[in-house]
């Protein structure tokens, strides 16, 4: 089913909907109770840029919110707060579980604790980490995590807060920069290039009425409901299995290992595996786009096996590129010409946000949700505190300079071509960085100290892997929701930090409390995650 685009204005007399600290308040309630639940529970649900953490209990919330409206209408909440509740839902979305917090947890206190002679971490890692953003498992109650504690000890909260509030400062210094770009890009992308951003339409969809009805119209949708039960259909079968073995499943949804299709020795394999999601939101992207993503996939997958097949590579020596490394900073290569023209081609726009943030009269600054003057200076700021962040870990100002510019060109591609096509899915090649770093010049420019904190900041700790971070790609989306009536409504750039930083320690908390209570080596842990 496609969802008309919807664009909310404001009539003449009408009241303009705010965001109200009361829908703050429940978007903070929502990424408690949903950390503690995906954390325990359903920790796979957290795994793209739209995960179904997000979907289902903002789908209950309309359902809450039919029932305020029905029977004690002056506590029901406006298309706002709902809104809202969603965005602070989606901008911590993947932070629980698998998606971020597992791993963060992990890392923490596991140099010192998988530190062994065989794998020399206390000669090559170890003495390059600042002590102040990792833990030292030789202490007992650091220790305690994967084995356990004892009846009469407690969890010692102040050691980890310490330990994540320092890692915080890089990372919210990264997502604010996000916040402020896509303040700078969202009216070039929306008006101009007009991207379709298939992401808030679905929601924006579930909150649209006739007059005088409580539920959402789409719920009277028959092709709404055919969707629906084909896909709950197979899902409830599947289920259902579970209690009766004779039961054969339906592995249509399986996962995309269960559906690969091997194509010969060398070659990597196609895999067909069915999302319905993905489905229903890349149906509203634009068909050239959608196809140059399957047509290149499948001339990749030839073009790298035929490499492996004959053996040809690139480079001296003893430091050669083979065929996979060769596709990655191929794939790359487009990657970065796509957004230095996308850049190019905002440049018009770019120069206006310049002007209008210099200029005395503020009343024509069309900047959403504040000013451009604000947006510029607080990328500027955050830019700074980023590497400011790496240059105290041990990375020099020139690398840290070369990173920081390779994370953009990730995440402003991640942000863009998530609004244009609806893929909740997209991992760029060489991810936030490093691989390109290493491949095209070596580690001879690295001291001990950069490439270590690089490694690790490369993976997941610091913002996630590139294909889970979630808050990114959701802050166009986010400002699409809103709608153009909430131009200069700050709050907007007030609960996406609120949501990030209490979905951060939340989703820390839960899972420290999960490991301290039942031994995190049981399961609740991996091992040193920088393999």
């Amino acid at each position: 089913m496609a969802f008309a685009e919807h664009t909310p204005e404001v009539a003449p007399g009408q009241t303009q909907e705010n965001i109200t600290f009361r829908a703050i308040i429940l978007g903070i309630a929502t990424i408690l109770l949903t950390t503690w639940y995906y954390t325990y529970y359903a920790g796979d649900l957290v795994k793209s840029y739209f995960p179904v953490a997000v979907l289902i209990p903002f789908v209950g919330w309309v359902f809450i919110n039919a029932f305020l409206k029905s029977y004690v209408p002056r506590f029901a909440l406006t298309r706002t707060d709902m809104l809202t509740i969603l965005g602070m839902t989606w901008i911590a979305g993947n932070l629980p579980a698998v998606g971020w917090a597992l791993h963060s947890v992990s890392l923490i206190p596991s140099p010192e604790f998988y530190a062994s002679p065989e794998n020399r971490l206390q000669d090559t890692a170890i003495p390059f980490m600042p002590k102040w953003l990792f833990l030292d498992a030789g202490n007992p109650i650091v220790r305690e995590i994967y084995t356990g504690l004892h009846p009469d000890e407690s969890i010692p909260w102040d050691m980890w807060i310490q330990a994540f509030s320092a890692w915080l400062i890089g990372i919210l210094a990264a997502v604010m920069a996000g916040c402020f770009g896509s303040v700078l890009f969202f009216k070039q992308w929306h008006e101009k290039e007009r991207l379709v951003f298939p992401m808030s339409q679905f929601p924006t969809a579930l909150l649209e009425e006739t007059p005088g009805e409580r539920l959402p119209a789409v719920f009277k949708d028959r092709y709404f409901w055919t969707g629906f039960a084909l896909v709950v259909g197979i899902i409830g079968w599947n289920i259902l299995g579970y209690f009766a073995l004779s039961l054969p499943r339906i592995t249509l949804f399986d996962g995309y290992e269960t559906k690969a299709v091997s194509l010969g020795r060398d070659y990597s394999p196609l895999y067909l595996r069915v999302q319905p999601l993905i489905i229903g939101l890349a149906y509203l992207g634009p068909l050239d786009i959608l196809f140059s993503f399957w047509a290149y996939n499948l001339i990749n997958i030839f073009k790298t096996g035929l490499i492996n097949r004959t053996g040809f590579s690139v480079g001296i020596e003893g430091q050669v590129a083979t065929g996979g490394e060769i596709a990655m900073l191929e794939s790359h290569g487009a990657l970065t010409f796509l957004v230095l023209w996308s850049v190019w081609v905002a440049r018009g726009h770019l120069k206006e946000t310049v002007l209008k943030a210099l200029s005395p009269n503020r009343e024509k600054d069309d900047g959403a949700p504040i000013t451009y003057r604000t947006a510029w200076l607080g990328l500027c700021i955050s830019a700074t505190i980023m590497i400011g962040w790496f240059m105290s870990v041990g990375i020099s100002l020139v690398i840290a300079l070369v990173y920081m510019t390779l994370m953009f060109i990730c995440y402003f591609g991640i942000s863009k071509y998530a609004a244009t096509t609806g893929f909740t899915f997209l991992t760029p090649a060489g991810g936030k960085g490093l691989d390109i770093i290493l491949s095209l010049s070596g580690t001879k420019n690295l001291n001990p100290s950069g490439i270590t904190m690089l490694t690790l900041i490369n993976r997941n700790t610091f913002l996630g892997e590139a294909m889970r971070t979630t808050a990114l790609p959701a802050i166009p989306h986010i400002l699409r929701m809103m709608g153009d009536h909430l131009k200069r409504h700050w709050k907007i750039c007030l609960f996406i930090p609120i949501a990030y930083v209490v979905g951060y320690f939340s989703a820390v908390g839960v899972k420290v409390y999960r490991c301290y209570t039942e031994g995190g080596l049981n399961g609740q842990l991996v091992d040193w995650p920088i393999n």
